[in-house]
């Protein structure tokens, strides 16, 4: 099967690219906005129907794992469907996420109404579903994945922010504030899901969707605990909502406009603390719980175990290249 990776240069696409270069079954050509120095790559904006229409030709199936804005996501799967139905990309699967869900609580099927109240990200994945179905309704195969925080090695998201925080004392036990379910999953089980989907017999008109969390996934304060014990992040503070709020509200927009800056003058040199976005206090307290059953039973997942992630992803954090700045943490931003 000739398969291309669009946003190939990511966490989960890099990985998922390994993995399918390892699999006999596997033709895997790598894509993303910037040329690399990897055999066989391509150059693609995501966004353009006409590149992507003249890139995907001979290739069975593509697997979207672009990231970025809400141009990027929501336009570029418009892009994607547009171009696959001119060509005989037959298949696509697609990358999307738990945001989709809103602010929902308690078990979550895949089945579930998707949350009226969603920010720029979660309506932009929203958006690129929706051209999934029409990819289907029109003739296409999709299957859709909805990943709950990726973590393990590689994460700077869901480790290595997270690692940041800790050791700089931003972050800690939240009591009642972290007591949401964090639905962590491993970024080789969500691999693992990508290349199941592109072996998936699908009837006509199917686009099934899938779930993917660990069933063993901690709760938040667990999971920081846990992570500031592996990374030696150690006395654990007790961080108040207030605490939160101030380093959230107060020093996240400056911060932000600070990163910004510097990436425009393309300054590279100067390292800022993370900013903490104040979206994340309400996934950490918010009961979601991913129902994973169709994964398991129906995909046939297997998952890593929690204390083989964490094992994975304190290893990879505890790096020099991936440590990242705590010296600079710990001065700035520390409520």
């Amino acid at each position: 099967m000739k398969i291309l990776v669009l946003g190939a240069s990511g966490h989960i696409g890099a990985r998922l690219l390994e993995m399918l270069r390892a699999a006999p079954w596997a033709d895997a050509t790598g894509a993303s906005r910037r040329m690399r120095n990897d055999t066989p790559w391509l150059e693609i904006d995501s966004r353009d129907p006409r590149e992507l229409a003249q890139a995907l030709k001979g290739f069975d199936a593509v697997v979207n794992c672009v990231a970025g804005d809400a141009a990027s996501i929501a336009g570029g799967a418009r892009a994607l469907v547009q171009a696959a139905l001119q060509t005989d990309c037959r298949r696509i699967v697609h990358l999307s996420t738990m945001s989709v869900y809103g602010g929902a609580e308690g078990s979550v099927r895949e089945d579930a109404p998707l949350g009226p109240n969603l920010g720029w990200y979660g309506k932009a994945k929203c958006e690129a579903e929706a051209a999934m179905r029409d990819f289907v309704q029109h003739g296409g195969e999709a299957v859709l994945l909805r990943p709950g925080c990726v973590f393990g090695p590689g994460s700077q998201l869901w480790v290595g922010r997270i690692g940041r925080w800790l050791r700089a004392g931003r972050l800690g036990d939240l009591g009642i504030a972290g007591d949401g379910w964090a639905n962590l999953v491993h970024v080789d089980d969500v691999c693992q899901a990508l290349l199941l989907a592109l072996q998936l017999p699908l009837a006509a008109g199917d686009m099934p969707v899938f779930n993917l969390a660990a069933p063993d996934s901690p709760r938040w304060n667990d999971y920081f605990v846990d992570l500031a014990l592996e990374i030696k992040a150690t006395p654990v503070r007790r961080i108040s909502r207030r605490q939160l709020q101030l380093d959230a509200w107060l020093c996240g927009p400056p911060l932000k406009a600070a990163e910004r800056a510097l990436k425009l003058l393309g300054n590279h040199s100067i390292k800022l603390p993370d900013a903490l976005p104040p979206g994340l206090l309400g996934l950490w307290s918010q009961h979601i719980h991913l129902d994973v059953q169709a994964a398991t039973g129906q995909l046939g997942v297997q998952w890593t175990s929690y204390s083989d992630a964490m094992r994975d992803s304190a290893l990879w954090f505890n790096a020099p290249a991936a440590a990242g700045r705590p010296a600079l943490d710990k001065m700035i931003c520390t409520p």
